[in-house]
């Protein structure tokens, strides 16, 4: 028999899990010809929307600053290819106080602001560094991905990210 043990939350998958707007989800589910799809690092869950691989990151818990780079591709399309949204490779950027949500747009090294995070301190749990509930808001690159229909400033889903460690 084995020795019970306190329960506490289980930690989220190691990477960034992130819904990005349900309601949006739901949409592109509805559509007769509506895809999602996740490839290279990225998967899909029913619990967290999308979980991008942890790939790499500076961040420096001492400071609250740095990058932590994801990988992974999800497409979500529909309207006989007239929607298309992709989120390519996301990195979160951390500066004093606040944080940048970017993909890479597949053109070389350059990369859109997809979101503005809300100020967050990670929690550490067991070699991980934990963010849970982040706030995410729209940035006006974001709205443009989304073609209009969130606009800038608005609230999406939050995410959560888990990094080992932070000499990653």
């Amino acid at each position: 028999m084995q020795p019970a043990t306190a329960s506490s939350d289980p930690l989220p998958p190691l990477g960034l899990s992130w819904a990005i707007k349900r309601s949006f989800l739901d949409y592109i589910g509805s559509l007769p010809d509506g895809s999602v799809s996740a490839t290279g690092g990225a998967s899909i869950s029913a619990a967290s929307g999308f979980s991008f691989s942890f790939e790499s990151s500076d961040y420096d818990a001492g400071r609250g600053t740095g990058v932590i780079r994801f990988r992974g591709d999800v497409r979500l399309a529909g309207h006989h290819g007239m929607l298309l949204v992709r989120l390519l490779n996301p990195w979160i950027t951390f500066t004093s106080g606040s944080g940048v949500l970017s993909i890479s747009t597949g053109d070389g090294p350059d990369r859109a602001a997809v979101g503005f995070l809300s100020p967050s301190t990670p929690r550490p749990v067991n070699g991980s560094l934990v963010w849970e509930h982040v706030g995410v808001v729209i940035s006006p690159e974001g709205s443009e991905l989304f073609d209009g229909q969130y606009a800038a400033g608005q609230p999406m889903d939050p995410l959560t990210i888990r990094i080992t460690g932070q000499d990653q």
